[in-house]
């Protein structure tokens, strides 16, 4: 990821600042930058050099002259296309014997003038490529002095300009009781103090003022260099940055160097409401890939202050969450991330799983693509046994690394042959909200995330998870615990950014811009998202049909998911009625309660609400078997029991304990409303007090 400085290693001497250091992809632009210098201080001619070349130019030019050499190229040029168009006649149907004869008389005469005029150009070539070569020579030296004389003006203009701002910068400080320290000194000379201005840096699109905070005694010791009685926290309140903006008529804001010693006022020189470009396109991110992280599959955020590209990887920040409010640009971003994934990654590299739960409609242009490792996801039926055949993927790629003793993907590459590479997995699920609400669904899909959140790294395996509503249902703690990168769009309020960022920074962005805040715990970078057209989307899609097929042995037939769910996904239960038995006799002596049942049992195989509606279904039903035993429920004062069913008082019908029917019922409860339907079951097992005892008022009471 691109920062703009970093702290080195090295610790400090005793008293001594940290030391920053340029940052190795910024260090990459500014010697991208000291080439292009170098390369115009070659360019620059001197003035000796400069008079041979004018001297031998004009004597080039008397002779290419006197040959007619543009003469012959514009001749040649015209027969070429004299040639061609003969060619085109004698191929046309219907031609009669003696127009053919004149078409071949025409061409013979043509190319041979043709073959005059090329002994002719060939022998004043050398000295055409002289004399083009001499004017590119001169017309860059021009050009070269043309920029340097701009670049002074534009120096000269921004330093007049920055004192402009300093002045008022200045102004501001003496006109704010919290911002200086003024009164009569011994002599009865008035003073005012103002924090010092040490330093002005110049860039393109903003002015930025570094404030002297400390400095150094006679005695090696360090000390405030602010005024008396004026904090660092005046300097950066609100009420300051406001009176700025009214004097300098810019946007100011605070920007701290990032080992947090320095602290500067950024004045913006652009339109935008922070300093950063309005509109970015992909096609002008795309040549700042970053081509040595290949491996680690980059993708581009935006672009930030200054005009530098943010890029991130998915070894380094395995899994996204993407949050944003309607038309904050969510599917914009996820467009670009995953043409730049499919068009810098072949197959073999790089394998994409859609889940798009809105029947299809945000991924259609992508169904196309040779990354895909099964068929898009259409339907939240098909979510579960997809996560679970990933989940099979991860635990044989976790097997065969632990083979071989590979910590992560790369390395395991590193280790095997060609043939035997794995590709990174990408697992996209578009809108996560439309995944709630399903009963033990929703509770199984989260599982299976959780597992892949955790352990997918290693492998390769990494997950983008999107939605636009921020709630914490939709995103539980567990999601952005284990999702590294969260980046949010414009959001509705302050709690809704604080939902996915933990800082209200989304929701002061501006509307419908394309803004999006990339945190990495409490670091944060705001940046311009690339806009992708669909004809991009479309070439990318195009450039990924001309990669060669892919390896799928790895991968299940996708069909199994799209078509016919096999017997391998079907869903299992994880606890049954026999295991709740067992669970009431071992621990609780045949007690039916649900708050003590839930205590000794794992939460990932049941939750409190679904284990309610087992007990329910238990008590309602008729007498069952259990190794071999009848037994059946009666009521002790406040609880239920499970007791053999000849000290039951109520003799009923023997079966086996029927799971397709406590199924139905758990299906015919959901229909209730819920809260409804808590309140009950609470009533019905754990203070049934109110219950009568007869079991048919007792059952009406419960359903």
């Amino acid at each position: 990821m691109r920062r703009e400085i970093e702290i080195d290693d090295a610790l400090p001497k005793p008293g001594e600042p940290l030391t920053p250091k340029i940052h190795e992809h910024n260090q990459a632009i500014l010697d991208e930058e000291l080439q292009e210098r170098q390369r115009r201080l070659n360019g620059r001619l001197g003035w000796r050099e400069r008079l041979r070349l004018k001297k031998r130019y004009r004597q080039l030019w008397r002779k290419l002259r006197a040959a007619r050499w543009n003469d012959l190229v514009n001749e040649r040029w015209q027969l070429h296309q004299q040639y061609i168009a003969l060619k085109h006649s004698y191929s046309q149907p219907g031609q009669h014997g003696n127009h053919l004869n004149k078409l071949k008389r025409d061409a013979r005469a043509v190319a041979a003038r043709g073959r005059q005029l090329n002994a002719l150009i060939e022998r004043w070539q050398p000295l055409a490529d002289e004399f083009e070569q001499i004017s590119g020579k001169l017309k860059t030296h021009h050009e070269i002095i043309a920029y340097e004389a701009e670049e002074r003006e534009n120096h000269k203009a921004f330093r007049r300009e920055a004192i402009t701002w300093e002045a008022q910068i200045k102004s501001v400080f003496r006109q704010s009781k919290r911002l200086h320290h003024a009164g009569y000194d011994a002599k009865g000379e008035w003073f005012c103090d103002i924090p010092i201005i040490e330093r002005c840096i110049f860039r393109e699109d903003r002015v930025l003022y570094l404030l002297k905070i400390s400095k150094r005694t006679w005695l090696r010791k360090w000390k405030s260099a602010l005024p008396y009685n004026v904090d660092v926290d005046d300097l950066m309140c609100e009420e300051t940055l406001e009176n700025l903006k009214a004097h300098t008529n810019r946007v100011v804001e605070v920007v701290r160097s990032q080992n947090g010693q320095n602290i500067f006022y950024a004045i913006n020189r652009v339109d935008s409401p922070d300093g950063i470009p309005k509109k970015v396109l992909y096609s002008k991110v795309m040549p700042w890939y970053p081509t040595k992280d290949h491996t680690k599959t980059p993708w581009c955020a935006g672009v930030t202050n200054d005009r530098k590209t943010e890029w991130f990887n998915f070894e380094d920040e395995p899994h996204v969450l993407i949050a944003g409010s309607t038309k904050s640009g969510k599917s914009n971003q996820i467009n670009a991330m995953i043409t730049t994934m499919t068009t810098m990654n072949s197959p073999a590299e790089l394998r994409l799983v859609l889940i798009d739960n809105k029947g299809g409609v945000e991924f259609t242009h992508w169904s196309a693509l040779k990354h895909l490792a099964t068929p898009m996801i259409k339907s939240a039926e098909r979510v579960l046994p997809t996560l679970r055949w990933l989940r099979q993927i991860m635990e044989r790629r976790l097997a065969a690394f632990e083979a071989i003793k590979a910590k992560n993907l790369m390395s395991y590459n590193a280790k095997v042959d060609d043939t035997s590479k794995l590709p990174r997995v990408v697992v996209v699920i578009d809108e996560m909200a439309t995944l709630l609400g399903l009963g033990d669904l929703t509770t199984d899909i989260q599982n299976e995330l959780r597992v892949l959140t955790s352990q997918g790294r290693a492998v390769g395996l990494h997950v983008i998870v999107c939605t636009q509503h921020s709630s914490a249902d939709v995103l539980p703690g567990w999601i952005k615990t284990n999702m590294v990168l969260r980046i949010a769009g414009k959001m509705p309020s302050h709690h809704a950014s604080m939902t996915i960022l933990d800082s209200a920074s989304a929701a002061m962005l501006p509307d419908n811009v394309g803004r999006m805040v990339f945190a990495l715990g409490r670091y944060e970078v705001i940046a311009q998202t690339p806009f992708i057209s669909d004809e991009e989307i479309a070439r990318a899609v195009h450039i990924s049909r001309e990669f060669p097929e892919p390896d799928n042995r790895e991968f299940a037939p996708p069909e199994s998911i799209t078509a016919a769910i096999p017997a391998l996904f079907q869903p299992v239960e994880r606890f049954s009625q026999q295991d709740l038995i067992a669970a009431a006799l071992e621990h609780f002596e045949g007690q039916l309660s649900a708050n003590k049942l839930y205590e000794v049992i794992d939460p990932e195989l049941i939750t409190l609400h679904a284990l309610r509606k087992m007990i329910a279904g238990l008590i309602n039903g008729h007498q069952f078997k259990y190794h071999g035993v009848v037994y059946g429920i009666e009521k002790r004062k406040r609880s239920y029991y499970v007791v053999p069913a000849g000290t039951v008082q109520k003799d009923d019908e023997v079966t086996e304990p029927d799971i397709d029917n406590a199924s139905e019922m758990a299906s015919q409860s959901e229909s209730d409303d819920s809260e409804t339907r808590e309140n009950k079951l609470d009533d019905t097992i754990d203070t049934a007090e109110e219950l009568h005892e007869d079991r048919d008022q007792r059952s009406v009471l419960v359903v």
